[in-house]
């Protein structure tokens, strides 16, 4: 018989690590067994209206929540004991990708599905997939946009899909519909639900490690990102340089945890004239909401690192 773990993700704003609340629904045997919710300190902690409004989570109940990265390592066993399956994975498996990568957290390796996409070649006669409207369809009860409510109703959407196909696992539903399962490697890579295409990773680089790390060095276990054309070495040199002092360059994507965020000599003086490019912005954000992250230009990194 079926066992899986249907997901919800609620975010507070309009960014994908933004989480502030995950509602599971655990499937043993074909029957839901189990459903929980857990409120989530979003990453960047702030909240826009339009959120607020959709799901009535407020900064004030998410305050003294924990962070998504201890979340993570309470729910981690527990998430990856069965595939998952989401309503719109394409949303949900974003939020669990790009949260982790924020916190700098490998990605598990895992099936997962859709209930979106294969109730429209399940149920083709329907005139609506959204969750509310399956939920209806089946008699489900739904409060819509509660992340345990909204887990639990994709869930049995999805054991009321197996039932009406007389399968008896997602993976056998998903080979009657024809579509290609979603995969999570560790490795960073990871496949769409429905299409199967493999998405390709970030550019990856080689580095030599560090032969005689520097611990009293500004960069020295601190994440470093780069951002414009740099002017007197390249990037990968520049990473190299942070590496060999005992610092992080990868994943190359600026997050409230990067502490360094390193501007090519030309749009560094750019900047300086009133150009923000979207990291900067972004940078601008973070350290305007308290996040201890330094903008600095190209030469002013040069001297760092030839201290």
């Amino acid at each position: 018989m079926s066992n899986f773990i249907a997901i919800d993700f609620e975010t507070a704003n309009a960014k994908r690590t933004s989480a502030c609340s995950i509602g599971i629904a655990i499937v043993e045997n074909n029957e839901v067994v189990e459903t929980q919710h857990h409120l989530i300190k979003p990453l960047p902690d702030y909240y826009v209206d339009m959120n607020i409004g959709i799901h009535g989570i407020t900064p004030e109940m998410t305050r003294n929540s924990p962070t998504f990265d201890i979340r993570w390592e309470e729910l981690n066993a527990l998430l990856t004991k069965y595939p998952l399956i989401a309503h719109n994975a394409a949303f949900d498996l974003s939020v669990l990708r790009q949260t982790l990568a924020a916190y700098h957290m490998p990605s598990p390796d895992l099936d997962y599905f859709c209930s979106l996409v294969m109730s429209r070649k399940a149920l083709p006669h329907l005139s609506s997939f959204r969750l509310n409207a399956l939920s209806d369809y089946f008699g489900i009860q739904l409060d819509h946009h509660n992340a345990e409510s909204d887990a639990k109703a994709a869930a049995l959407i999805a054991i009321k899909m197996q039932e009406h196909h007389t399968v008896n696992s997602l993976y056998e539903l998903s080979d009657k519909l024809g579509t290609k399962i979603g995969k999570l490697k560790s490795n960073g890579t990871y496949s769409a639900f429905g299409t199967g295409r493999p998405v390709k990773k970030v550019k990856q680089y080689e580095f030599t490690a560090p032969k005689n790390p520097q611990p009293n060095h500004r960069f020295y276990n601190k994440h470093v990102v780069f951002t414009g054309r740099l002017s007197h070495l390249t990037r990968k040199q520049a990473m190299q340089n942070v590496v060999s002092i005992g610092g992080h360059v990868l994943p190359d994507t600026l997050t409230p945890q990067t502490d360094f965020l390193v501007v090519g000599a030309q749009d560094f003086k750019k900047y300086g004239e009133g150009f923000v490019s979207s990291k900067m912005k972004n940078a601008e954000l973070y350290i305007k909401q308290g996040y201890p992250l330094f903008i600095m230009g190209e030469n002013e990194f040069l001297l760092s690192v030839e201290d």
